[in-house]
């Protein structure tokens, strides 16, 4: 099949995705907006002078974390373990669309696109952290680049047999000490360079995630025989995963104080990894099973975020940090009160977050902001 043929033939969007992807993108907003309030006075809060006039109200915040309600605490709980992951395992689908031998042909377009987002959200790091240390981390989004340009590399070089050794070469991690050299390789930079640095998303926490992603991708274009039992293979293989994580795993928890604090926990256990590549599974295949059922989820703002979480995961982080936080927290000192965690509050940022994006993407300063193939 010539690529032309091929892109004719699957260029429809699969709504249901688009539908998860801005989803999981909004909770991956609010899991970000719910980090920055409850560091806002230890790490973020940058105005001292006027501690005495205009922020006089929040003098007794200084160096106290906020933390959260009880029902985003919840969905913290609920989402925290999967969250950042999910999304590279539906990027990885995406990925798996066309045949290797095409692949192939835009491997170096591919990780060049990578490479490009990779050094943009470096860059966006040092915009908005608030010491060194934090702008040379290394978080998921850059991961998940990472993740993407090995996995896209080993497609093209030997096909799907290639995803499935890396796949088994991912769960060594729990014969090879790779946490132990992850750790390492954490406190010579803390040592050497800046003691604020983090490497926050190791690759051996998301690496058979985005395996997992393109091996349902894999099936889901390329294998027709499985067409009409691929989606139950998989929710079965995700729901035993699970119980498996519940018969022998430990309890996730999440501090409200501090939303990151625990993000990884589940993902360092291998009972807590099951869980991961579980319930992805199984929601991601749920929802392709009811896309073919003809049952879509368009509901428009989560798809319109579905189709365009690049834009939004570009923008969202400078726009909170350097616009929506500061302007928050004068007109609350104005009013008599310091910016909060509640639900209510961090959803209103998530949604004048989007409608901004939306107005980007509108408008000529999308042209400006933020070039997207189709």
């Amino acid at each position: 099949m010539s690529k032309s043929n091929f892109d004719e033939k699957n260029k429809t969007r699969l709504v249901n995705l688009d539908f998860l992807r801005g989803l999981f993108v909004i909770l991956a907003l609010d899991q970000h907006f719910t980090y920055y309030i409850n560091m806002w006075y230890v790490s973020y809060f940058r105005d001292v002078m006027a501690l005495t006039s205009t922020y006089k109200i929040n003098f007794p915040m200084i160096g106290h974390q906020i933390s959260t309600d009880r029902f985003n605490l919840m969905l913290g709980i609920i989402f925290t373990p999967w969250v950042s992951q999910v999304y590279l395992t539906m990027a990885s689908f995406n990925l798996a669309r066309k045949p290797s031998y095409l692949f192939r042909d835009e491997l170096a377009s591919k990780l060049k696109m990578f490479g490009l987002i990779f050094i943009f959200f470096t860059l966006e790091n040092f915009i908005v952290a608030p010491n060194s240390g934090e702008a040379i981390s290394f978080y998921p989004i850059m991961l998940w680049m990472v993740v993407m340009s090995i996995i896209s590399i080993f497609y093209s070089l030997m096909g799907i047999r290639g995803v499935l050794l890396l796949t088994l070469i991912s769960f060594l991690r729990w014969v090879v000490p790779i946490d132990m050299l992850s750790n390492l390789f954490q406190s010579i930079i803390r040592y050497n360079i800046h003691p604020g640095f983090e490497y926050d998303a190791r690759i051996e926490y998301f690496f058979s995630s985005g395996c997992l992603g393109f091996i349902m991708g894999h099936a889901h274009y390329h294998m027709p025989n499985y067409k009409k039992v691929k989606d139950f293979y998989f929710m079965l293989l995700g729901l035993v995963f699970v119980l498996f994580y519940w018969a022998y795993g430990i309890p996730y928890i999440i501090d409200p104080s501090n939303a990151f604090a625990h993000e990884h926990d589940m993902a360092q256990s291998f009972s807590g990894t099951l869980f991961i590549l579980g319930v992805q599974a199984f929601v991601i295949s749920t929802f392709l099973w009811l896309e073919k059922k003809e049952i879509r989820f368009n509901v428009p703002i989560f798809t319109w975020v579905g189709a365009n979480s690049l834009l939004v995961f570009a923008l969202h982080r400078v726009f909170f940090v350097k616009f929506l936080a500061p302007v928050s927290l004068m007109v609350g000192s104005m009013l008599g009160r310091p910016i909060g965690a509640s639900t209510y509050e961090l959803y209103s940022y998530v949604g004048l977050t989007i409608a901004f994006c939306y107005f980007v993407k509108a408008t000529r300063l999308n042209e400006i902001l933020v070039t997207r193939k189709g």
